[in-house]
């Protein structure tokens, strides 16, 4: 893992700064961690509203389209857009105080060979009455195997590539699609291709929406211990001299077999 320069590691403590007032957050998930090579993984892209410290799994508007972009890395490294497969899951005449209010967007990629593709969601939003954007990034995992089980891909690698070296991203130091429960995981937040130092990370659960709190080392590195079967959410929001940005990353424990 490279070591933060002490100028980078001065400029990223000087302008981080903790989770904003208002502040909303995006995230994808896939349907399923693992599935059968030549089969389709399906993402759903996600929105909350998190205010001060309050986090949530819970769904508020949606993630426009607009300005976004959702890029595949194949196990070979081969890069795939999928941005024009998603489509809306609400209805397609709204009344107009809920247009667009608690719903998503759903699209799919068709896997062609044995590894983890990296699913990054990015997209530039701007938030109530700020004038400059937001820049989000975002990302979930799908595995593929000629034998879909958690025993097939728990070796497969690849997981911890950097894929938005643009902005923030959560690098996963862990597989996160073959997680059985009450297993001890670490990750990396990244800004600019850069370790970030003393973030504020929460892990956030989709049943109860309950959360572990952690900060990074000075390798931008944490740690936590995965809880039972369900889906999870990592968030962390971070802004220096040139803009703000928000991180998210998704992963699926499952229920504890021969890992």
């Amino acid at each position: 893992m490279r070591m933060i320069s002490t100028i980078s590691l001065m400029l990223v403590t000087m302008f981080m700064v903790a989770t904003s007032v208002s502040a909303h957050n995006g995230w994808s998930q896939t349907n399923t961690p693992i599935v059968e090579i030549g089969q389709k993984s399906y993402i759903e892209l996600l929105f909350g509203n998190h205010s001060g410290e309050h986090t949530s799994y819970r769904l508020d508007r949606n993630w426009g389209l607009e300005d976004s972009n959702v890029e595949v890395t194949a196990p070979s490294g081969e890069k795939q857009q999928i941005t024009d497969t998603f489509f809306y899951m609400g209805e397609e005449e709204e009344i107009e105080e809920r247009i667009g209010v608690n719903n998503y967007h759903v699209g799919s990629l068709l896997t062609k060979e044995e590894g983890i593709y990296t699913i990054a969601a990015k997209g530039d939003f701007t938030y109530g009455d700020e004038t400059e954007p937001t820049l989000r990034s975002s990302k979930s995992y799908v595995a593929a195997s000629k034998c879909p089980s958690l025993e097939s891909v728990k070796d497969f690698k690849g997981y911890d590539k950097h894929v938005t070296l643009d902005r923030a991203e959560i690098v996963p130091l862990f597989n996160p699609t073959a997680i059985a429960p009450d297993n001890t995981v670490s990750a990396q937040v990244m800004l600019k291709g850069e370790p970030v130092p003393n973030a504020d990370v929460a892990v956030i659960k989709r049943s109860d929406s309950s959360e572990v709190r952690v900060n990074t080392d000075e390798e931008g590195l944490f740690s936590w211990e995965v809880g039972e079967s369900d889906y999870y959410l990592i968030r962390v929001e971070l802004e220096d001299s040139e803009a703000k940005y928000e991180a998210t990353m998704t992963y699926i424990v499952s229920e504890r077999l021969s890992l």
